[in-house]
């Protein structure tokens, strides 16, 4: 039962999250976007005109393409049914591709990579990890050996735009262009009217929020330039949570986690990533047959999943983990924004759309 009234929540004030992540004696770097984070990281791994990176099978396009961008190879490894590495697979890859440099992701909080990790510095390998699903757990995952850390923070909170490297060494910062006021501006009036659009339902303004948004992406997607987070943004994160964003991600997970359980199939090991104090899940991954069909089913309902994400040929026909990825995947939100009710909801409508298809 929802309940209304009552006595006011309090005004939870920043905590300095972001502020405190210098802690981890790393260098620090603010960037627009991940994928421009990740070209940085490219740049700063290896100045070789011809090299090579081992790149997990299930992955976004625009994770690997700023280091083809650079001159990479981009050289596909295996992952187990959890999504963590396949350690026998990579260390046959190692003995044969003559790698410079390795990305690693812990996927939705629940993947360790410190195996992998291990495995990619005895054979000489500079380490560059995606922690775009465990930006607010990063103090819980830290492992020294990772060369450079990289998180697209606008995933997880209402940032207008934003990225994060952590690194061992300072950053070729000769590379970085100048702010593009207008994309972070234009950004923000969407995601303002998005806020309003809550206590309105104006269907005319979503439409008109949602271009404006798929017009951002577009900017980003042409990924001409490294470009410097927006001052907006930048007080926007002194404004952040950490604690309260964590907390909440990890009882949704919980929540979610424990509802779908032997209802719909999820991926195997997801609840290692609410089983830890301060863990900061990203989302919950459901398989389902018949994934389009569900997924619309499911956004007729106002629950609007994600498929993350279509991949290219090459990581599927080397990793079948990944091709079931691709065909049967849908990311649920468990993030901030929901309530315990909320969550009751969404596992409600999952669970009925997924029985009927």
């Amino acid at each position: 039962m929802r309940e209304y009234g009552s006595e006011h929540p309090a005004i939870v004030l920043p905590d300095g999250y972001f502020e405190s992540l210098g802690e981890l004696g790393r260098e620090i770097m603010y960037l627009r976007s991940g994928r421009e984070a990740l070209l940085m990281a490219g740049i700063a791994a290896c100045d070789k005109k011809e090299k090579v990176i081992l790149f997990p099978a299930y992955c976004c396009w625009s994770m690997s393409a700023p280091f083809e961008k650079e001159g990479y190879q981009v050289v596909y490894y295996r992952l187990n049914e959890d999504l963590t590495v396949d350690l026998d697979y990579l260390k046959e890859l190692m003995g044969r591709a003559k790698a410079d440099a390795i990305l690693t992701m812990n996927y939705y909080g629940s993947a360790k990579t410190d195996d992998a990790v291990r495995l990619a510095k005895e054979n000489g390998l500079v380490v560059i990890e995606d922690f775009s699903h465990c930006t607010f757990s990063i103090k819980q995952i830290f492992n020294p050996e990772v060369d450079i850390y990289v998180s697209s923070i606008r995933k997880s909170v209402g940032v207008c735009d934003g990225s994060i490297i952590l690194s061992k060494e300072k950053m070729p910062e000769q590379y970085i262009q100048e702010e593009v006021k207008d994309f972070a501006d234009k950004r923000f009036v969407a995601q303002t009217d998005k806020r309003l659009y809550t206590w309105r339902k104006d269907q005319e303004k979503k439409q008109a929020f949602l271009g404006t948004i798929r017009e951002c992406e577009g900017i980003i997607d042409e990924f001409t330039a490294v470009r410097p987070i927006s001052e907006r943004a930048k007080k926007m994160l002194a404004q952040v949570n950490g604690e309260e964003i964590a907390y909440a991600r990890r009882e949704n997970m919980r929540h979610l986690w424990a509802r779908l359980n032997g209802n719909v199939r999820m991926v195997p090991g997801l609840e290692r990533s609410f089983e830890k104090e301060g863990s900061s899940p990203f989302s919950l991954p459901i398989l389902v047959e018949n994934r389009d069909e569900v997924q619309g089913k499911l956004a007729r309902r106002g629950v609007y999943t994600q498929w993350l994400w279509p991949l290219c040929d090459e990581a599927m026909a080397i990793c079948h983990v990944s091709k079931e990825m691709n065909e049967k995947m849908l990311s649920v939100p468990i993030d901030q924004r929901f309530s315990w009710d909320d969550i009751e909801e969404i596992a409600e409508i999952i669970i009925s759309v997924v029985s009927e298809v």
